[in-house]
């Protein structure tokens, strides 16, 4: 599996099939007792799970399944996360559309909280599958079916059964605002090798101003880091794509969803060096997201799709760099300065994108 990839629930292939007994880690092994399996469980051992959350692949007798410990600095209010993501799987399971499977806990929940209040759970490991990697102008409209498909299949759900899990998540004014304490303060030092991309922030802040138009928009059930990464794609293009890592699921706009999936899927990775805006990317994925969602949007939801990309490309920037400035407390990093590339990169791409589209997202 990509060490990169936010899929939570994923079969890595030939190299995760060979399952090798690990020396089973304390922690995960108290949590994993505290949840409803089958069989009993020799061992556990690590399993990349994206930037946020530490994962434990745990085999129990024939079956598999991820361990997730949430992470509390990302999210403070992890009942309220876990709520959402029981909630909308719950839906989605009544109406018997595919979705991920909780396992129960001992005391009839589907969490556990650990002495130190980490919040831990279990899910079923989703075998044959891989995170949508967009390499192409058909993985882009892949990425706009399976998000539009998604929203469909929400649109009934009455957002006010959804918990806010994490308030002003998207907010481009108050992340502005983080970011400049984060150059005022300084606290690591790390102001002066970042003085390229605190300038380009500056510069283009004139991008957040846009911000507004999805402010006022209807609020519905929306994923909020909707991006290929969080797709799950079956190698034999049988199975429909399964969007998972729900943990951002709250009532907001769906144009911030629209927003992350141009952002995320009509240039390179968030890793690479250079990566410059993929229209012909863009216009297949807002045409497959419309032709399963467009019935549900609203004239001025409408009129807001070209703006999304823009604004959402911005924010991401501004929130890598911020969290660089802060020392990576936010997103996970393997290397030194991993956060400050991945906002050079988005700000790479936000340059390439107004080339193409104007500061509007307009031709």
């Amino acid at each position: 599996m990509r060490r990169k990839g936010t899929a939570p629930l994923v079969c890595g292939g030939a190299a995760t099939r060979r399952y090798r007994a690990a020396v089973t880690d304390p922690a995960a092994a108290t949590a994993v007792a505290h949840f409803v399996l089958p069989h009993p469980v020799p061992a556990v051992e690590p399993h990349p799970t994206g930037h946020i959350n530490d994962g434990w692949l745990v085999v129990a007798g024939p079956r598999r399944y991820l361990l997730q410990r949430l992470n509390q600095r990302v999210f403070p209010d992890a009942d309220a996360v876990m709520e959402n993501v029981v909630t909308v799987t719950t839906f989605l399971r009544e109406r018997r559309e595919p979705t991920l499977s909780l396992v129960p806990a001992q005391d009839g929940g589907f969490s556990w909280r650990d002495d130190a209040g980490s919040l831990w759970r279990v899910y079923d490991y989703v075998e044959g599958v891989t995170p949508l990697e967009v390499r192409s102008v058909a993985d882009a409209a892949l990425v706009g079916l399976a998000f539009g498909r998604f929203h469909r299949l929400l649109a009934d759900l009455d957002p006010a059964r959804l918990r806010v899990s994490m308030p002003g998540f998207h907010d481009p004014p108050r992340r502005l605002l983080a970011f400049e304490a984060a150059v005022a303060e300084d606290r690591d030092g790390r102001r002066s090798h970042a003085s390229d991309a605190i300038r380009a922030v500056e510069d283009l802040r004139r991008v957040a101003d846009a911000a507004h138009q999805l402010g006022v928009l209807p609020v519905r059930a929306a994923h909020n880091d909707a991006k290929g990464e969080n797709v799950l794609v079956g190698g034999d293009g049988d199975r429909a794509p399964l969007v998972v890592d729900l943990d951002t699921v709250m009532p907001t706009s769906v144009l911030w969803d629209v927003g992350d999936m141009v952002r995320s899927s009509s240039g390179a990775s968030e890793e690479a060096a250079t990566v410059h805006f993929d229209l012909e990317r863009y216009e297949a994925l807002l045409e497959a997201f419309l032709s399963e969602a467009g019935g549900l949007l609203t004239t001025a939801e409408h009129a807001a799709l070209p703006v999304a990309g823009v604004v959402a490309t911005y924010e991401q920037a501004v929130r890598f760099l911020t969290d660089h400035l802060l020392g990576d407390v936010y997103f996970r990093v393997v290397q030194p300065g991993q956060n400050l590339a991945r906002a050079r990169n988005q700000l790479q791409l936000l340059r390439s994108m107004i080339a193409a589209l104007g500061q509007d997202g307009r031709p």
